[in-house]
């Protein structure tokens, strides 16, 4: 068999768990997870990976209460298969924007993306949208956020900006392409918005609202350009930690007031203790006040375990405890209590086929409920209880019957 003829068996295990680059959002009590890649040795030179897109019109649910994933097959006009894009959640709206088409499907070329696209999760349905004004530059491996109805976008990593928006943002090159005298890929600190309020309104009576892409004035000092980064909101602050800006993985935390739209510069104090520079990483708060920080890819290329916790205003760092390496994973913190980890790297990443991670890692800030306590402890003794399963309620029957399958 050719390696051309060669289409690998994906097993549930295998298209929940192998991504990177994916998206992951709460919704209803639900993580929802879409897009990303997944690596597979070549059937052919074991020594050789292949990329293998997520279809994009799969969104995968996992429950927090039952800990049960469902597929949910989608429809409309669903982003080309990417990874590295950025999502955010308003008003029962998914907004895509951006990523890397690492395939070309007739729709697109290979490449970065500046696409936006919207999934109405109440009826699960794609659709492209075309925002006026000046378009942000394509980029991947961007961070997002959404406060009073407006969406944001940050940083990235993508082709240089065109003429119209050139000049609104620091732009620098990974590298000159001498042959074709113009700049390759390179890292942005472009800061562009979306106001979407309204947008539900208006769709439940059949109609849509113009939007337009807005680029905030900032005062204090903007961060440096940068990718693979991670942010979180708290209130009406945004915060922003690390990422990779040309040949360092930075360790820099970053505050931006979204009521007065200032960048407090650099929180970092030198004479304390903080986690080492890194990227792929992510961080999230879990409650007012606090901040957690996990995984990513360091300085010397090793794959991060650690587990740190902020403390905010004191911009304080505490080493919370190791976990499991993971890098380009997501992570969501759940009304559970649970700080969920989610896909991304656990081994090197130049070892073939064996580089992605295998479960969720996850992090409980609360007690888990008694319908959890009672589920697990049934499951681990179902060998000796299983014949007395029919017992329960149907509801019950279901739980435990998929959680046996999955």
């Amino acid at each position: 068999m050719s390696s051309q003829s060669f289409i690998p068996f994906l097993t549930l295990h295998d298209k929940i768990h192998h991504r990177s680059g994916h998206i992951t959002v709460v919704f209803k009590e639900h993580m929802l997870v879409w897009g990303g890649y997944m690596e597979n040795p070549d059937e052919i030179y074991r020594s050789q990976v292949k990329c293998d897109y997520h279809n994009t019109n799969e969104l995968w649910a996992y429950d927090s209460h039952t800990e049960i994933w469902s597929l949910i097959i989608t429809k409309g006009d669903p982003p080309p298969r990417n990874s590295g894009a950025c999502g955010v959640v308003f008003d029962d709206f998914l907004y895509v924007f951006g990523g890397y088409h690492g395939v070309s499907d007739g729709l697109v070329e290979e490449g970065n993306s500046n696409q936006l696209h919207r999934l109405d999760l109440t009826t699960m349905t794609w659709k492209q949208l075309f925002p006026g004004g000046v378009s942000p530059t394509p980029c991947d491996k961007l961070v997002g956020w959404e406060y009073n109805g407006k969406l944001y976008f940050f940083g990235g990593f993508g082709p240089a900006p065109d003429i119209w928006s050139s000049g609104t943002f620091d732009f620098v090159p990974e590298r000159m392409n001498m042959l074709e005298n113009h700049p390759s890929r390179g890292w942005n600190n472009q800061l562009v918005s979306l106001d979407v309020r309204c947008c539900r309104e208006l769709h439940s009576k059949g109609q849509e609202k113009e939007l337009l892409w807005e680029w905030p004035k900032t005062s204090g000092a903007t961060p440096c350009p940068r990718a693979a980064h991670a942010a979180d909101l708290s209130g009406f602050r945004l915060y922003l930690f690390g990422g990779r800006f040309k040949s360092n993985r930075m360790n820099d935390l970053h505050c931006l007031d979204l009521k007065t739209m200032h960048w407090s510069g650099d929180l970092t104090e030198p004479h304390r203790t903080n986690p080492e520079g890194r990227s792929w990483h992510s961080f999230t708060f879990v409650k007012e006040g606090k901040a957690i920080l996990y995984g990513g890819f360091n300085q010397h290329n090793v794959i991060l375990k650690d587990c740190w916790i902020l403390e905010v205003p004191s911009m304080n760092w505490v080493k919370l405890c190791e976990g499991r390496p993971r890098l380009w994973h997501r992570a969501l913190f759940l009304k559970t209590g649970d700080l969920i980890i989610m896909g991304g790297h656990e081994h090197s990443i130049t070892d073939p086929g064996k580089d992605h991670a295998e479960e969720l890692f996850v992090l409980n800030f609360s007690p888990k409920s008694l319908l959890r306590l009672c589920v697990d402890k049934v499951l681990k003794h179902q060998e000796q209880l299983s014949h007395n399963w029919n017992c329960l309620p149907k509801t019950l029957q279901t739980v435990l019957r998929l959680r046996v399958e999955q």
